[in-house]
């Protein structure tokens, strides 16, 4: 009783402020299309479209094969279609991207020429790179952190419900060309959310970026080599294990990465380390599991670890990724993070990963199992002994603070000198970006009459009595 009651005077001492990350207010009504599209388009592509979760079950709708040149190709232009795609070209990209997709998808399903199917992969695996890219400029420079959370906590959890849908019910899947239909339906809902995406913030489309610390690019190499260990080598090893063993070691799996959603939400909710802690235990999850997995022929009930404590270390390390792309990216409204973390996480740990899982998994030998599993639980704790350094790397600069935080401060020092409180700055960003009265309330959750209070605050303190003159004053702000 006395520790139940201690947790909960804990819990309750952290108030739910506008500051609290996982706070539902945090989620803005403008910004549900980009929160939709990651939460459905994101799912169809790594259930139905990627080599990470391809399986016998995935040979009527496009196979192994054609899932690697779809995965490979995905990874490489969404490589290309960053470094040339504008913040302010994203709406006609995605778009674009969008209709070949839907129009490849449809050639591919109703084709039966092996090469039509062939350049009708090749269409769709460009294309997604360009609607990978366009989607990623709201993500990073509109949503705040909290729906930048929810969209990948809820993204991961219906990919593995889904995941674990269709591994539990294989018979009735294959025997029925429902699934064709239903893939096809929802991806089409998806890509309809693009018909309501508004252009990024005028504060958001920066020409002089904040400089980054150097430090700040080691997150791109923990990123890479986690891509490379996890969703690589990792995914070979899981395709032996599962081929080899008697338990259902795909449903194991599927299981694991729905705690680790349960898993990354608690950590959000109880630390204020959170990323460290997160990074710490995907690893620990990881070098854990391949350990056990290397001695599953001794205790076969290890394999059934081994998938929950890849599936954990997974998710969590997977939603890690895309979250630090994310802060980093809008705290230093950065294309040039963006574009670099997109070719580490892409290219290097991608595009490899996939390379050295397929080797694993065509030399399909259970002594290279044991042998890839030692190796990588190695080379993670390598990482954990090296954890220090990451601890480092995260909280020794500015963005760490306001990763657990609902929202960015992106120009403190241009408003700091004007002594205006958290929420007139709130008010007056919101203002400078074109929104009415009425609309900040809403936005902010605040009454009207609130809203114009702070408004009238404001300009007393900046010595203005208009909007005009509001705009004329942080005329500098408003070009970037």
């Amino acid at each position: 009783m006395f520790k139940l009651k201690l947790a909960r005077d804990e819990i309750s001492s952290k108030p739910l402020s506008s500051e609290y990350i996982f706070n539902i207010k945090g989620m803005r009504k403008q910004n549900l299309p980009y929160i939709f599209i990651w939460l459905v388009y994101y799912a169809w592509v790594i259930i139905f479209a990627t080599w990470w979760t391809a399986s016998p079950l995935t040979e009527n709708i496009f196979g192994t094969e054609f899932r690697n040149l779809l995965h490979s190709l995905n990874l490489v232009s969404s490589a290309f279609f960053i470094f040339i795609i504008k913040k302010e070209w994203f709406i006609k990209t995605a778009r674009a991207g969008s209709i070949l997709i839907i129009a490849g998808m449809a050639v591919f399903l109703l084709a039966s020429n092996a090469y039509v199917q062939l350049s009708a992969a090749v269409v769709i695996g460009i294309s997604l790179g360009c609607v990978n890219a366009s989607i990623l400029m709201p993500f990073v420079f509109t949503l705040n952190n909290t729906e930048k959370l929810y969209a990948l906590v809820g993204s991961n959890i219906l990919i593995n419900l889904l995941l674990l849908f269709i591994n539990n019910n294989s018979d009735h899947y294959l025997h029925s060309n429902t699934h064709l239909i239903v893939s096809f339906v929802i991806l089409v809902i998806a890509l309809s959310a693009i018909l309501f995406f508004k252009n990024i913030p005028a504060d958001q489309v920066i020409i002089n970026n904040p400089e980054i610390d150097l430090k700040i690019y080691w997150t791109l190499f923990f990123s890479c080599v986690f891509v490379f260990i996890c969703k690589g080598a990792g995914k070979g090893i899981l395709n032996l294990t599962a081929a080899n063993a008697a338990d259902p070691i795909l449903t194991w799996y599927y299981a694991g990465g729905l705690a680790g959603c349960l898993i990354y939400y608690a950590i959000y909710i109880s630390n204020q380390k959170s990323i460290h802690l997160a990074w710490n235990i995907a690893f620990g999850s990881l070098a854990i599991g391949l350990l056990c997995n290397a001695f599953a022929v001794q205790m076969p009930v290890l394999a059934a670890v081994f998938a929950i404590l890849l599936g954990i270390g997974n998710t969590i390390g997977m939603i890690n990724v895309y979250y630090i792309l994310g802060v980093v990216g809008r705290k230093y409204n950065s294309m040039h993070y963006l574009r670099l973390s997109i070719l580490f996480i892409g290219i290097c740990g991608g595009i490899s990963g996939v390379a050295i899982g397929n080797l694993i998994d065509s030399i399909n030998s259970f002594e290279i199992s044991i042998l890839a599993s030692i190796i990588s639980a190695a080379t993670v704790i390598l990482f954990l002994i090296l954890s220090p350094v990451l601890a480092q790397t995260h909280y020794g600069n500015a963005w760490a603070e306001d990763s657990g935080k609902m929202d960015i401060e992106n120009h403190p020092n241009l408003f700091a000198k004007y002594e205006l409180s958290k929420r007139e700055t709130e008010v007056c960003k919101l203002l400078l970006q074109g929104y009415t009265l009425r609309q900040i309330s809403a936005i902010l959750s605040i009454s009207y009459s609130t809203v114009n209070t702070y408004c009238t605050s404001l300009y007393r303190k900046l010595k203005i009595n208009s909007r005009i003159e509001l705009l004329i004053h942080f005329k500098d702000y408003i070009e970037k």
